[in-house]
């Protein structure tokens, strides 16, 4: 098999009216046991004060050995605790303990784009007549720091069942004594007692440790890139009707089809003399073209919690919890009652919609600038990641949290490890190790996954609404979906994941 060098870049070249990172990473050079590619993105950040972070691009690496005739899966590549390397001041290399790829960000403080810069990669064994496969994706950086839970609304009056300190409606403070020690009972943190069926101990990841969030939610172009690792047992696994959209099927064939965008076999994969996967792509037009700049390639990615857990473990993510959840909106600050992710109560009603210019395109962005709402475009469509922020928006009209972090209230449902009355006190900062099952499950010890149906998730339930659910549903604290856990496909259910460093 020929040796075959290649870069997905987790975030499009967005350009006009965009905030998003532009992240361009350049076509990779081979030599040996290293990799060298060249890597640039726009609007970065290191700051000191304020939410005292910077942004990062997440760098993974998959492996597909070529020492047999028939088709070898795609494997993750740790990568050598030495020799990676990025030339220039002005950015820096972390590589975390599991060796599962680094993170790429500002060696100081500064503010705007980073210019192209040499990365080399080296890798735990040579690469001989290998494929391999450079992922990249952007992150934000969530420091180490007390916080509040809850906005001090009545959980049970308003249904939104939010945490509290367990004893009135007042919010509860997250801090390093309690992160320490754990929180306990469920009726330590949620007066009504819902939470946790079991204790929560020190090892659950209660938001006070810093983590790393990705900035944005899932998008086709990455799930498309994820579905084309696979195996073609994997990639049966994960087809929403397996009986009727095996790999097999024809091209055009529609895999994953949600409120915008198509993912339809591109080439057809093989099941009689050897099993050889898929290849699938984004069509949003339905012109068989595929992965073009009108095929919605930045737009979210609706799958189910397996899909979505599945992913996460592929790139050595794990999934948020709802406390963290909080974290990365509110930051320290005091909570506002009723606020979004932005750090107010303003919004745009379901029936004011925005135009939107460049519908599908890598492009697409809004005509007017306001606050970012559920219905700002319209009830039941999703849209381009990031797409409300510009290169003049502060927080509100960006509709960012605290740390930079964009979507985190609309577009798509985010699902975070929490809930109503089941066991996830298992749950600890365990990061995924790059493989999935031959079934394609997710098989980190301590996520929650039932162990007498596979397929039941329970303790992954819709934080905050998304473009197809009313507006009182997307306030920060709102647990008002609290027992929707079940593991289906259902309207806008996605997610992002986050990494413990």
């Amino acid at each position: 098999m020929k040796k075959l060098g290649f870069l997905l870049s987790f975030v499009l070249v967005f350009v006009l009216n965009s905030k998003a990172n532009n992240l361009i990473m350049g076509t990779p050079t081979i030599s040996g046991s290293t990799i060298t590619f060249t890597i640039q993105w726009d609007n970065s950040w290191k700051v000191a004060t304020g939410p005292s972070n910077w942004d990062a691009v997440w760098v993974f690496v998959k492996r597909q050995h070529c020492d047999q005739p028939n088709q070898n899966p795609w494997t993750h590549e740790n990568l050598s605790s030495s020799g990676n390397t990025v030339n220039g001041t002005q950015l820096q290399i972390d590589l975390p303990s599991d060796n599962k790829g680094v993170f790429i960000r500002r060696s100081s403080d500064g503010i705007g784009n980073i210019s192209q810069a040499t990365v080399t990669l080296t890798l735990s064994s040579a690469v001989g007549s290998d494929n391999i496969g450079v992922f990249g994706m952007e992150m934000v950086a969530v420091p180490q720091g007390q916080f509040y839970v809850g906005d001090g609304n009545n959980p049970s009056s308003t249904n939104r069942h939010n945490f509290t300190d367990g004893n009135t409606t007042n919010p509860l403070l997250i801090n390093s004594a309690k992160q320490s020690a754990g929180l306990g009972a469920k009726t330590v943190y949620q007066s009504e007692g819902f939470g946790s069926s079991v204790d929560l101990p020190s090892t659950f990841p209660l938001g006070y440790n810093n983590y790393y969030c990705m900035k944005y939610e899932i998008t086709t172009a990455q799930y498309v890139a994820f579905l084309n690792t696979l195996t073609y047992n994997q990639q049966l696994r994960l087809q929403e009707d397996p009986n009727s959209t095996p790999p097999t099927s024809a091209v055009g064939t529609v895999m994953n089809a949600r409120f915008g965008y198509r993912i339809e076999v591109k080439t057809s994969g093989v099941s009689t003399t050897s099993l050889t996967p898929a290849v699938y792509g984004n069509d949003a037009d339905d012109d068989n073209i595929f992965d073009e700049n009108t095929d919605a390639l930045g737009v979210p990615v609706s799958i189910r919690i397996k899909d979505f857990l599945a992913y996460l473990d592929w790139a050595a993510l794990r999934p948020m919890t709802e406390f963290e959840f909080e974290k990365a909106c509110r930051g320290p600050l005091t909570p506002v009652l009723d606020e979004f992710a932005w750090g107010t109560t303003d919004i745009n009603h379901p029936d004011t919609y925005w135009n939107i210019a460049d519908k599908g395109k890598n492009t697409e962005y809004l005509n007017n600038w306001a606050p970012l709402g559920p219905a700002m475009i319209a009830r039941n469509w999703l849209w381009r990641v990031g797409i409300a922020a510009t290169g003049s928006s502060d927080r509100v009209h960006a509709g960012a949290t605290y740390y930079g972090i964009l979507d985190m209230t609309g577009n798509i449902y985010e699902r975070c490890v929490g809930g109503y009355n089941f066991d996830y006190s298992t749950f600890t900062t365990a990061n995924g190790d790059g493989s999935i099952t031959s079934e394609a499950y997710a098989d980190v010890v301590g996520w929650p996954i039932s162990t007498s149906n596979r397929d039941t998730y329970e303790s992954y339930y819709m934080r905050r609404g998304a473009s197809t659910s009313n507006y009182n549903n997307y306030q920060v604290s709102s647990r008002s979906q609290l027992n929707w856990g079940d593991g289906n496909r259902d309207i806008a259910t996605g997610g992002r994941g986050v990494r413990s460093f």
